[in-house]
């Protein structure tokens, strides 16, 4: 599209518009001079009419035709140019001034005597008028040049001053306001400046309201590409971490099956061994590292989890005092600790689960300030996360408990800020740090529906912010567990035992017949469940829960359906799949995390068998 300046736009149309305007005032003078002259002439015909005619009309009367010839010869004038009086029969007449042969208008009429004997009128004569007349053309013609000169120079006058008026006010700033729109560069919006027009005026015009709301504008543009950059951070952290997190627990599911197996092994030799010998010592230490191991993936699975259904009410404050109390032994002389805690603030959550947390991070800040001391601020408010905010965090708008934690020390640097939450990620020496610290903080965080994140502008030191939605609840059904205790506990009852691991069936069955028990084993739900429908003998069911073709839970319902009523206990190397839920529609009788202890499992055989 052809491109045409707005000053090119103004300045025709006005010419334009001054030109029609000068035209139409020229037009309508003309129109007015030639209406007055036709006012005089009806002036004038009148004036004879009254002032000439009765002496005409009397002298014709009489046949005085000297005095109709004077009479006539003083009525001529520059207007009424040409005078003719006749007798009615026109054979006397008597003419006055010049018969003009330019443009006139003629007036003819008869003229008539009326007696006072016969009481009728007598046409005596007639008279001819000729008047100086101009027709609206030859007017046009003669005044329209000079007219339009005279009122174009007003017009135009007046229409170029409130055209330079509007171009230095307005036009001149408009081309500012369009070479700024065209130069903005939406690729590097932090180096946009405002739009200033230089001089600051008392006053403000309609210009002046576009450039602040184009620099609201710009301002909006910024703020949203900002939230845009965040959200975009947020959403590829958040993948990577779903990734991570999908690959972590994939793995310690199949390495909990593998260190179930080799605990389980393990403590039945260390069971078989005379205690105080050197293999009695050496099975020790491998059980202690099996339980290390075990730690290790338990926090692997919590980085992993994703969010849970809690209802145990908590309050915050008091977990963060009593993680405190509980490092305050171990806190170097040169560390403090301040907190301002809101101590009517609740949420719902694992108590376990968030004191695992506040550990987790004051026992990496202690790390940290060692050595140079420092200070540890720890604050917890409420907040409201209003749209804008709760996008870029992905949360949902509400209300939040914002628990803040900071310290003193070095910092992390920018380049390692976007894997610090990465499972096995450490900048400690080897042998001081799994990397697990911040993983599992992450993972617990995340799993209660809340989110946290490392404040990007803080000068020195760490700074994170937890946020954790704050709502009622009521109290979360806790899991039965197994009471730590060195005695086992065995019997003689037939237990079947379901595992599609061949080296954790084993195991298994090698635990339960160290105990006493009679143990029928399957690899195959589906093999299992054709057994339970053959013999009655079986007296408890455990069982597997991600096994190929069958849960173990659809196992324990099948046998519902079939009205075997025997107990059923639900092991897996996932927390994730021990769901409460199945406790309480009966389908389970109880559950057992991977890898276990035999005095776990022999307890836990006992209770279900004894009821």
């Amino acid at each position: 599209m052809k491109h045409i300046s707005l000053k090119r736009r103004l300045l025709f149309g006005s010419l334009l518009i001054c030109t029609v305007i000068t035209f139409s005032i020229s037009i309508y003078q003309i129109s007015r001079l030639q209406q007055r002259e036709q006012n005089l002439l009806e002036q004038q015909i009148s004036s004879f009419e009254k002032s000439a005619m009765a002496s005409i009309r009397e002298a014709l009367w009489n046949y005085d035709w000297s005095m109709v010839e004077t009479i006539a010869g003083s009525q001529v004038n520059q207007l009424l140019t040409y005078i003719e009086i006749c007798d009615f029969d026109r054979v006397d007449c008597k003419q006055a001034g010049i018969r003009s042969q330019g443009p006139y208008q003629e007036y003819f009429r008869v003229i008539e005597y009326r007696t006072s004997s016969l009481g009728e009128d007598i046409k005596v004569g007639t008279a001819y008028l000729q008047l100086n007349h101009q027709p609206f053309k030859l007017l046009f013609s003669q005044y329209i040049f000079p007219e339009f000169l005279a009122n174009g120079l007003g017009v135009f006058g007046v229409a170029i001053s409130i055209f330079l008026l509007f171009h230095l006010g307005a036009i001149r700033r408009l081309v500012t306001v369009a070479n700024y729109t065209q130069n903005i560069d939406l690729t590097d919006m932090e180096k946009i400046q405002p739009l200033v027009f230089g001089k600051k005026l008392s006053s403000k015009d309609e210009v002046d309201l576009l450039a602040e709301s184009i620099n609201g504008l710009i301002l909006r543009v910024k703020d949203e590409f900002t939230c845009r950059k965040k959200l975009e951070q947020q959403l590829n952290q958040a993948q990577k971490m779903e990734a991570l997190g999908a690959l972590a627990g994939g793995i310690a599911h199949d390495f909990n099956n593998i260190l179930a197996a080799i605990l389980g092994y393990v403590q039945l030799c260390y069971n078989d061994e005379e205690k105080g010998s050197q293999t009695h010592r050496r099975l020790e230490q491998v059980m202690v590292a099996g339980e290390r191991a075990k730690n290790l993936i338990s926090q692997i699975l919590i980085f992993s989890r994703k969010a849970e259904t809690y209802t145990q009410k908590i309050c915050l404050a008091d977990i963060v005092d009593e993680a405190l109390d509980l490092v305050q032994a171990s806190l170097p002389a040169n560390v403090t600790i301040e907190t301002d805690l809101d101590e009517n603030l609740w949420m719902v959550g694992d108590s376990d689960q968030i004191h695992q947390t506040l550990l987790n991070l004051v026992t990496n800040s202690i790390y940290e300030l060692t050595g140079k001391g420092g200070m540890i601020k720890i604050s917890l408010r409420s907040c409201r996360l209003k749209s804008r905010q709760a996008e870029i965090l992905g949360l949902d708008e509400g209300n939040y408990l914002c628990l803040v934690f900071c310290d003193s020390g070095s910092g992390v640097p920018v380049e390692i800020r976007d894997r610090i939450f990465d499972p096995f990620f450490t900048t400690k020496e080897t042998g001081k740090g799994t990397g697990m610290g911040l993983a599992v903080v992450h993972g617990i965080v995340q799993g209660h529906g809340g989110r946290i994140i490392l404040d990007p502008e803080v000068g020195e030191g760490n700074c994170f912010t937890l946020y954790f939605p704050q709502k009622e609840g009521g109290e979360k059904i806790t899991h039965s567990t197994a009471n730590d205790t060195t005695a086992l506990l065995g019997g003689n009852e037939h237990i079947l035992l379901v595992d599609d691991e061949s080296i954790v069936l084993r195991m298994g069955q090698d635990m339960l017949q160290s105990l006493g028990y009679q143990v029928s084993v399957a690899a195959d739900p589906v093999d299992a469940l054709q057994l339970l429908l053959e013999t009655d003998s079986i007296d408890l069911l455990v069982t597997d829960y991600n096994m190929p073709g069958m849960t173990g839970v659809d196992l324990a319902r099948a046998l519902k359906q079939e009205k075997i009523n025997i107990p059923v206990i639900l092991y897996s190397g996932n927390s994730d799949f021990l769901d409460d839920s199945v406790l309480q529609d009966g389908v389970v009788d109880r559950l057992l995390q991977k890898p276990f202890r035999i005095e776990d499992l022999s307890l836990l055989v006992r209770e279900v068998m004894e009821g």
